[in-house]
């Protein structure tokens, strides 16, 4: 047995003080991770029904039988045994894209609540996360939006920062518009890939899951089911390719219509828009998601003028808010715009501050940026950088005018197919308490005279 004197057991002292106030955390009980061997894995969360008290949970069963989503208001770690509620699998895919793919909704839950689950099996107990149903009534809240990730190289990399900054910002939910992975979306082990890398980079330190609004893009048109098969998402005339739906965040104050460019954009779809704008006019504000745009901000990508007549003059007889499109991987805002044939028009469009359409969005999650080469009159800014959109939403209060704020937050640039630069690393965390701050180091897309925030209703 050996002896240490009183200075060296000073030291021995210190450096054991040292080491718990450095990893002392990691032993909460709240973010207590369960055996690392864990049967479940590739975890997303999906809201595809009302998302103030429903919840869809998916994940890859690996091993084990007999799986159950144990859950509650109350964060018991992973001892599951303590959560009040439990959900059996409601839907299996076992085998879609070589994964055993499991769906537990959860029902009537608390809107505005934090809920903590874990996943137990015959095996093992997964790690516990937690995740927040949207409000019910009018309140303030942020989301992400972007779309177009790829599946190797600098691209894969760049769209890992994305996902790194949904972390920080802690959103209630983003809005992925579409193309997941390269290739036609049939690709296994890209999709395998998505999910891991969405699990291990989109997730806070204490484990909280952010729900995607998943939207299908060209990149998915292997089989045009795949968003259905993969998020369980609505689908329309019992047709899992009709894959377009709606959903209402905090009451109606922001209600959003996902659109289907990959299939007939008339027709049946134009028949249900119409009937969804409609019922959406007394919502506070109506945003409409779809893949690619009507006219892109790059020569590289073609325009889709069948698509512009079906849509535009219904999202202006309607008074559309916002669209939100993606594809052509770069960033555009414009100014408020309605259909026109009219002097001054260019196609198809014309500027209204008053009663026009913004459109943003492009793209570039991940995907190589393309050059922002085709601006029209009407564009307020485009930029050719990978960018992701962080939108916060306000209701009517007796201070203020309900209101949108968009923000296009740079994530990378690259050049000769390699990153250039990075804007992600520096970027401090938000706070559960206030994610509405401004994050430090942040780099947002700004240009004179509008700043880095575009307001709507619109701000000249």
């Amino acid at each position: 047995m050996f002896s240490l004197n009183v200075s060296e057991r000073f030291r021995l002292l210190i450096l054991l003080v040292t080491v718990l106030v450095l990893v002392g955390p990691s032993f909460e009980p709240s973010v207590l991770a369960a055996d690392s061997s864990a049967s479940s894995a590739r975890y997303r969360l999906v809201w595809n029904d009302d998302p103030a008290s429903t919840v869809t949970i998916a994940w890859d069963q690996l091993e084990g039988e007999d799986p159950v989503v144990y859950y509650g208001p109350e964060d018991f770690g992973t001892d599951w045994e303590k959560y009040p509620s439990s959900q059996k699998p409601t839907r299996l895919n076992p085998g879609y894209r070589e994964m055993n793919n499991h769906f537990a909704k959860l029902k009537k839950l608390k809107p505005d609540q934090a809920y903590y689950f874990v996943i137990k099996d015959s095996k093992s107990v997964g790690k516990r996360f937690w995740f927040r149903t949207a409000p019910k009534k009018p309140k303030p809240f942020t989301f992400v939006a972007g779309g177009d990730t790829k599946s190797q190289g600098f691209e894969l990399e760049v769209g890992r920062l994305s996902n790194q900054m949904v972390a920080k910002l802690r959103p209630l939910f983003v809005l992925f518009d579409g193309d997941f992975t390269s290739g036609d979306g049939t690709n296994p082990d890209s999709w395998k890939l998505w999910f891991d890398d969405w699990m291990d980079q989109a997730t806070t330190p204490d484990g909280r899951l952010t729900p995607i609004i998943p939207v299908h893009g060209n990149h998915e048109n292997g089989e045009k089911d795949v968003i259905q098969q993969l998020f369980d998402t609505p689908y329309q005339d019992k047709c899992r390719t009709n894959i377009y739906y709606d959903i209402s965040i905090a009451g109606k104050l922001l209600s959003i219509i996902v659109l289907n460019t990959q299939i007939e954009t008339g027709g049946k779809q134009k028949a249900w828009l119409k009937k969804r704008l409609k019922k959406f006019r007394k919502s506070t504000f109506t945003m409409a998601c779809y893949h690619k745009p009507f006219f892109p901000h790059t020569k590289k990508k073609r325009e889709n003028p069948t698509q512009y007549e079906n849509w535009a003059p219904l999202f202006d007889k309607y008074g559309l808010d916002l669209a939100l499109d993606a594809d052509s991987h770069m960033t555009k805002v414009t100014y408020p715009i309605r259909p026109s044939d009219e002097e001054g028009s260019h196609q198809g469009f014309i500027r209204d501050d008053e009663k026009g359409t913004v459109y943003i969005g492009e793209g570039s999650w991940g995907a190589r940026p393309r050059p922002n080469n085709d601006d029209k009159p009407w564009t307020l800014r485009s930029g050719s950088f990978n960018q992701i959109k962080w939108i916060q939403v306000f209701p009517e209060t007796d201070e203020a005018a309900a209101r949108i704020d968009i923000r296009t937050i740079k994530i990378a640039t690259t050049k000769d197919r390699k990153i250039q630069d990075t804007y992600v690393d520096k970027v401090g965390a938000l706070d559960e308490a206030d994610v509405f701050a401004i994050p430090e180091d942040i780099t947002l897309f700004s240009t004179e005279p509008y700043g880095s925030v575009i307001r709507i209703p619109f701000v000249k």
